[in-house]
């Protein structure tokens, strides 16, 4: 591969990622939340699956670790979403404020969580159309 797409794209994964940490973060604050979070750090990883090898990236991101990452993501999730069963939706969009990070309750965590679960399987799709 060029050398130029290796070098930008090792350049621009970090931005990548900060970028949907923060859509993940501020995501009920505005538009974003878990799937576009996801998405755009899934773009990160494909970007770098382009650039190199798919040996040299699943040599450090590998398949087992995805399915472990998303099983564990999986049960977060579920963990969450029972605790939040306990309050009433009224709450939790009467609790959220403008320009406030920690006012969606536990809304942050389930866009975390949540992009944790479209980064691997948008990861794992990537790696599954490489491979054919």
């Amino acid at each position: 591969m060029d050398v130029i797409i290796k070098v930008v794209s090792r350049i621009l994964f970090p931005f990548v990622l900060l970028t949907g940490a923060y859509i993940a973060l501020h995501g009920h604050l505005g538009p974003g939340g878990a799937f576009p979070a996801g998405a755009i750090i899934a773009s990160g990883f494909a970007l770098l699956i382009i650039a190199y090898t798919e040996k040299d990236i699943e040599h450090r991101f590998t398949r087992h670790e995805l399915i472990d990452i998303k099983s564990i993501a999986g049960i977060l999730l579920i963990a969450l979403m029972i605790n939040i069963s306990h309050k009433s939706r009224e709450g939790l969009l009467s609790s959220q404020t403008a320009l406030n990070l920690w006012s969606g309750g536990f809304t942050p965590f389930l866009n975390v969580v949540g992009g944790f679960m479209v980064i691997t399987a948008l990861v794992f799709i990537i790696y599954t159309l490489i491979r054919e």
